[in-house]
């Protein structure tokens, strides 16, 4: 009988880092502590689920499955641990997850009108785009806001704004600009937003072609590098709402490139045993006026 899950922790920690040694720093406990745990829980599987190789290591085909298993049962003690602090509390607050992006450029300054709408406390929890709604549909958060329409059947899907996305610069070097200009400038690029690439490309313009100088992880380090940087001319596309008090105080300037207009949506999303906490939520749409 399973009795000692911190074997189960140990060998997610050695796939999630690829190595024993790594594992062993980040918990905490040495190297040859790990191989023991590791030996333990396989004679206790009997089975053998990792392979040690030069370069890392890999799963066996039971590996596999079981690693599957435990990211399913870390997922059930999530919920679990988030169950239990609410019955431990009268105050039960409501979990919205999303990215970095939202939660410092758009939640953050909405702290008071969200709860006041939803009536309770607020947890706010930042994840990655790709995570948001497996952490929705394990009920670790009750709204996700995503920044890609969710056609899953399960959840309910509301859009919550527009915002235009535009070129912007860290020196003043033109109002306007034809997209097949666009080769002459060095881009700090958001790795994040590979849909640019597609459009760009349908408007003539070959995105590999562009003068990258750096490439970036979203758009809150875009903004803080063009901003920040200035041994040269540099330019990023960018959320206006992220830039609106840049724009304003002259530390970034907009570029506007001639019939190229883009504009993404927002949507806020939750399991359909949640749609009051969703319609109470979206009584604030009219604060998002990006």
């Amino acid at each position: 009988m399973i009795n000692d899950f911190s074997k189960f922790y140990t060998f997610m920690e050695i796939v999630k880092e690829r190595s024993f040694s790594k594992a062993s720093r980040a918990l905490g406990i040495s190297q040859p502590a790990v191989t023991l745990q590791m030996k333990k829980l396989e004679e206790m599987l009997q089975t053998t689920l990792i392979m040690r190789k030069k370069n890392g290591i890999v799963l066996t085909h039971e590996g596999e499955k079981f690693y599957k298993l435990c990211t399913q049962f870390e997922s059930a003690m999530f919920r679990f641990k988030d169950e239990l602090a609410r019955i431990k509390t009268d105050k039960v607050p409501l979990v919205i997850a999303t990215t970095q992006l939202i939660a410092e450029a758009v939640i953050s300054i909405l702290l008071d009108k969200i709860s006041q709408s939803v009536g309770s406390e607020l947890d706010i929890r930042i994840k990655e785009q790709n995570e948001l709604i497996n952490y929705l549909k394990d009920r670790r958060s009750d709204i996700a806001i995503i920044l890609e329409q969710s056609l899953d059947s399960s959840l309910l899907v509301k859009k919550l704004f527009d915002y235009e996305l535009i070129l912007v610069s860290n020196k003043k070097i033109a109002e306007s600009v034809k997209p097949e200009e666009l080769v002459k400038f060095k881009f700090i690029k958001d790795r994040t937003r590979t849909y640019l690439d597609d459009i760009l490309h349908k408007h003539g313009v070959d995105a590999h072609a562009l003068d990258v100088a750096y490439s970036l992880d979203g758009s809150i380090m875009v903004c803080r590098a063009l901003a920040s940087n200035h041994a040269d001319t540099y330019v990023a596309f960018l959320p206006r709402f992220l830039i609106e008090n840049e724009l304003k105080n002259g530390r970034l300037f907009e570029i506007n490139i001639s019939k190229f207009k883009l504009t993404r949506s927002v949507y806020a999303a939750a399991l359909k045993e949640n749609e009051e906490a969703l319609h109470k939520f979206l009584k604030i749409k009219t604060s998002f006026n990006f």
